[in-house]
């Protein structure tokens, strides 16, 4: 899968531009056009809050609304791809269409899919209790569906899917709300996909000097390097360097502090009865260095 067309909204210095990509693409053009700008929207647009914070001063000056607005296509799905968007790329359609959008503080992921537009209506209301009304009104009054009788939103949901994987030819396009393309901590779909790092010709060398996930180069790497087997024997290491620190804290430091404790034991005693003091070894464990 590969970006085949973006297409930015009131986005900084871009009130609308559409551009199309190809295997290599050159963005050329006088200072202050928007070249940077295209590569922040896409920033933007796959890593959220990591490209940047937005703000009503991101709003292209002239712009209506309060809305910014990233539409990013892809082509060159393969059945891999199919399989993990599912309804979003069905056999059939050779692109797959991206919405994000920020408005008025409020950031909205959707995507196009194949959707029965009964359901589509059904899906848009309010909380789990109103749509799972919706469904059972729309199973009430068109029983040749056959839509079964469910009893919370989840099994509506299922089930809805389920028809609509049954009766592909009775489905249209539609924007359909999607916000697992992205998920917790970038482990969504997208994530799986495809990547996007970019790197600002004004990037800090002494910013990149190791290779912390929050850098470019650990980013690069968190893709290009597979560190399972090493983080292994990392951890094998960090264990017996551990067990060797104890074994030398117990025989040069136990002798020493068991003397030291019956002395404390001794002098508490003078005060109270039934108390000892006991002064133990304890190994610290290290931070682990950074990677560079």
């Amino acid at each position: 899968m590969k970006i085949k067309r973006v297409r930015i909204e009131n986005f900084c210095c871009l009130r609308s531009l559409d551009v199309s990509f190809d295997s290599i693409t050159s963005l050329i053009g006088p200072t202050g056009v928007g070249k940077s700008t295209v590569l922040r929207a896409l920033d933007w647009f796959f890593n959220g809050e990591k490209g940047g914070i937005l703000s009503e001063e991101d709003v292209h000056s002239a712009a209506e609304t309060k809305r910014i607005r990233v539409e990013v296509e892809f082509d060159g799905l393969t059945a891999s791809d199919r399989s993990m968007l599912g309804h979003y790329a069905p056999d059939g359609l050779d692109t797959l269409s991206i919405w994000r959008t920020w408005e008025d503080g409020e950031d909205r992921i959707t995507g196009k899919a194949l959707a029965y537009p009964p359901f589509e209506r059904i899906r848009e209301g309010g909380g789990s209790r109103e749509k799972t009304a919706a469904y059972k009104a729309l199973r009430d009054q068109d029983p040749a569906l056959g839509l079964p009788a469910v009893r919370s939103w989840d099994a509506a949901e299922a089930e809805m899917r389920s028809w609509e994987a049954r009766n592909r030819d009775r489905l249209a396009e539609a924007e359909v709300e999607g916000t697992h393309f992205f998920g917790f901590a970038g482990q969504g779909l997208l994530g799986k996909l495809i990547d996007f790092v970019f790197i600002s010709a004004d990037l800090r060398a002494y910013e990149e000097t190791d290779d912390s996930k929050t850098t470019v180069v650990g980013r690069i790497l968190e893709h290009a390097v597979d560190r399972s087997e090493a983080e292994a024997q990392f951890t094998a290491i960090d264990e017996d360097a551990q067990a060797a620190r104890e074994k030398v804290h117990r025989e040069i430091y136990e002798p020493v502090l068991a003397r030291l404790s019956g002395a404390l034991s001794m002098e508490v005693g003078r005060f109270t009865t039934g108390r000892d003091v006991v002064v133990t070894p304890t190994a610290q464990v290290p931070k682990r260095a950074k990677r560079s």
